[in-house]
């Protein structure tokens, strides 16, 4: 964001602000666009106060002029693969830990964002960004006050850009049942399992119907990457009914990280793990280094 004020003017300043304004818009799609095909495709420029400024300049008012790039059209670095982040599951948080509580809005759900699931997708999109990918890392709130709605409205986030994602990520964590490994141990650190969902798109037709077979063979080469990395902190992979908004992007999945018997801090442990091996997957598909 580029900002200009200016106080107490005249129209000499006014057509002064002008001529800068020109050189930022300028400056800006010049940077944006270096060393890139594309440009962006969505600039916008809002002035304020400018018509009473104009019609009146010996009065006391402001011009202030704010140059955006809106990111869900911003292109990404050059040769980067492309990652978006999002959670249909807002609430979903982990087990109390002693020191640091949260307020639930039900066992093992809430809407602070620094205790739930939106944190990991943080920690991630920070880790898979150091490795050199371009994230965007979606927090809107899509449970709201209606789970049942929070596919539906994420499908709206999802629709709402317009970039080519090479990877879609929906980013839960799972609910524990009988059999589930609590932790496991990474060093002197104590990780959370990972599972990797995929959509068959059933009963749904086919221009609606995700990728299954492209979606399900991502799923599974993460999944062997991960178990590379680190033995045992990969699950199987699930496949369900449905489609889990993965028609959306070439390769989209459903990432659960954990469940609600891990802590936040074992869940944050796996991420280093995890956006290694998506890391790994992504370039060679790319045949980057």
């Amino acid at each position: 964001m580029v900002r200009f004020r200016v106080v107490r003017g005249s129209h000499l300043l006014l057509a002064l602000s002008a001529v800068i304004l020109a050189a930022v818009v300028v400056f800006i799609l010049v940077q944006s666009t270096a060393g890139e095909s594309g440009s962006i495709e969505m600039l916008r420029v809002e002035a304020k106060a400018v018509s009473a400024f104009a019609s009146n300049p010996s009065t006391e008012t402001s011009l202030q002029i704010e140059v955006l790039a809106d990111e869900r059209d911003a292109p990404p670095l050059s040769g980067a693969p492309c990652i978006l982040i999002y959670h249909t599951h807002t609430h979903e948080a982990y087990e109390q830990m002693a020191g640091r509580p949260y307020e639930a809005l039900e066992a093992w759900r809430t809407d602070d964002e620094q205790h739930s699931v939106v944190r990991v997708g943080a920690a991630l999109a920070d880790e898979l960004s150091r490795l050199g990918n371009f994230v965007m890392h979606d927090t809107t709130d899509h449970e709201q006050e209606n789970i049942d709605l929070a596919y539906v409205r994420s499908l709206e986030t999802l629709e709402s850009y317009s970039l080519n994602f090479d990877l879609v990520i929906d980013l839960h964590r799972d609910a524990y049942a009988e059999g589930m490994q609590i932790n496991m141990q990474d060093g002197t650190s104590t990780c959370a399992q990972i599972m990797l969902l995929v959509g068959n798109g059933t009963n749904y037709a086919n221009e609606e119907a995700p990728d299954y077979e492209g979606n399900l063979a991502f799923a599974h080469r993460l999944t062997s990457e991960l178990n590379r990395n680190k033995n045992g902190i990969a699950r199987n992979v699930t496949v369900k009914n449905g489609r889990y908004n993965q028609h959306i992007g070439d390769t989209s999945v459903l990432i659960e990280v954990g469940h609600n018997k891990n802590t936040l801090e074992e869940a944050l442990n796996s991420v280093p793990i995890l956006a290694k091996s998506i890391d790994s997957v992504l370039k060679e598909n790319h045949q980057l280094p």
